[in-house]
């Protein structure tokens, strides 16, 4: 019932659209991490390649290999450096990158990935809490997730998950 509130969350969510340039955005109470698990949980399923780049990939794969296991939705898990994505030639259902590694100053440039993902037929998600707000081209992802620091310049503790397509896992909450 705080119509003022109601104000701002349309605006901020406005504003996060336009700058994942998905169509829908989650918000809620939470980290990065929590956003990636939440997304993985709802959207990934299938054949799924990670890009690997250090740090930051390093917790998608955690996350991915736990959801495999818990919740089965997700076939096989392969793994790539960064270094190799040209290399690529079979069909996955997903990819998972993290285009920005700040634990080794790496940019990867998500035009690159998205060439990966046509190359491949596959969807993008990516984990964008080091790019997002400072990087361009998130809007060639199929989901997204972030939360409010780094390149928001936000306080710590919104996540939030930006996506073209509805959810396609049946999740029990």
């Amino acid at each position: 019932g705080d119509n003022e509130y109601l104000k701002i969350e349309k605006f901020v969510i406005n504003k996060l659209k336009k700058i994942s340039g998905q169509k829908y955005v989650a918000a809620f109470q939470g980290s990065g991490s929590l956003a990636i698990e939440i997304a993985i949980q709802n959207f990934i399923s299938g054949k799924v390649l990670l890009v690997e780049t250090g740090y930051y990939s390093d917790r998608v794969k955690f996350i991915l290999n736990f959801l495999k296991k818990e919740f089965k939705k997700i076939k096989k898990i392969e793994t790539i450096s960064w270094t190799k994505i040209n290399q690529v030639k079979k069909r996955f259902n997903w990819i998972c990158a993290c285009p920005v590694e700040t634990s080794i100053g790496l940019k990867l440039p998500i035009i690159e990935l998205n060439k990966l993902k046509k190359k491949t037929n596959s969807k993008l998600m990516l984990d964008a809490t080091g790019s997002i707000g400072i990087e361009n081209n998130h809007k060639l992802s199929d989901l997204c997730t972030f939360s409010s620091c780094k390149g928001l310049f936000g306080l710590t503790g919104a996540s939030f998950i930006s996506y073209k397509g509805k959810p396609s896992n049946k999740v029990n909450s």
